[in-house]
């Protein structure tokens, strides 16, 4: 049964829930990544901003003493890499977040590409329209998908998400379900809130990081105010926690009642067991954003595809591993995964 056990192992500081989550997402370092902008035209009008990290796999090496020039020219040949991963930030993140370039550099490191998409509003330029890219927002990722699948370079595609953009990623493999393109192999959600209420529950209405995120969704909204109505828009300052803004806003604007409906609406879950490629799922035990509902244990134990590995520590999206790769733990884990040597 794909219940992995873990080999993550911590110690000190590290096994402290808020050090190891918010020491990774503010200090940790990682170069070296380089990306090359494109923008994709969406539906509705709007457009997301993709950023991409190529890595080319070199040629056969030269062995012989040929003329110097052409043995240079050789070994500058590169040939495209036919594997793709899709990444995913988190809540109001973007391609640049610490854990998102981590997971670029360790494909990078392998000879994949990456695609790494900003959600709407979040790469650096407003977006014409006012919706948001929303915790269910699979019909995003899926038009971010169909463009780098008609491309038609990329032979085998990996769907990685971190936190609400791996909530994304599960979900978007559920509704695809056996539909899902063959050149989709396989998903990986890093502390994804699988069960949105639960994670809500976990957080409380009044929270640390409950109170983090409102101040964050805060500062976004104002810096887009022109896309906002003048009366809705006076009526931020009131909300006193994150869930007013969901509950008055965030659902509204995108068909849903109230903050009950959002959670149940673009929560993974009900969609988790319809996945029909390898799945894993690394959340920590100590992770103070997620409750242990959205680990999928009790799915993962009957499942041929829902992998769980539920270790005591790591926090959210930090799972720290020194080393000189400058990888984390969720990095390399995730390799592993992808590379089949993970042994259940």
């Amino acid at each position: 049964m794909p219940i992995i056990q873990t080999s993550y192992r911590t110690s000190h500081i590290w096994k402290d829930a808020h050090f190891s989550t918010i020491y990774p997402s503010t200090l940790r370092k990682v170069t070296g990544i380089e990306y090359d902008r494109e923008r994709l035209e969406l539906w509705d009008g709007d457009f997301l901003d993709l950023d991409w990290s190529k890595a080319g796999k070199p040629t056969k090496k030269v062995k012989t003493k040929k003329k110097a020039v052409a043995a240079v020219e050789e070994q500058r040949n590169i040939q495209p890499s036919k594997s793709l991963a899709i990444l995913s930030h988190g809540f109001l993140g973007n391609t640049t977040r610490p854990y998102l370039l981590g997971g670029v550099k360790a494909f990078n490191s392998i000879g994949w590409d990456v695609l790494a998409w900003n959600h709407r509003g979040l790469s650096g330029e407003k977006n014409r329209l006012e919706r948001m890219t929303i915790h269910g927002g699979s019909d995003e990722l899926e038009a971010v998908v169909n463009h780098a699948l008609v491309k038609g370079i990329y032979e085998e595609i990996v769907l990685v998400g971190y936190s609400k953009g791996a909530n994304i990623a599960l979900k978007y493999a559920g509704e695809k379900g056996e539909g899902i393109s063959d050149k989709i192999k396989k998903v990986v959600a890093i502390s994804c809130p699988t069960d949105l209420q639960g994670s809500i529950v976990a957080m409380g209405k009044a929270g640390f990081y409950a109170e983090r995120f409102k101040v964050k969704l805060l500062k976004f909204l104002k810096n887009r105010w022109e896309l906002i109505d003048s009366q809705i828009f006076k009526e931020f300052e009131k909300y006193k926690y994150l869930e007013d803004f969901t509950n008055n806003y965030i659902a509204p604007l995108h068909g849903m009642k109230d903050a009950e409906e959002y959670y149940e609406q673009c929560a993974a879950m009900p969609y988790v067991d319809k996945i029909r490629v390898p799945s894993f799922i690394l959340n920590a035990k100590n992770d103070p954003v997620l409750s242990e509902s959205c680990a999928m244990l009790d799915l993962a134990k009957h499942s041929d595809y829902i992998f769980s590995e539920y270790p005591n520590y790591g926090g959210h999206c930090g799972f720290y591993l020194s080393n000189s790769e400058g990888l984390y733990y969720g990095d390399k884990r995730m390799l592993e995964f992808v590379e089949g040597k993970i042994v259940v």
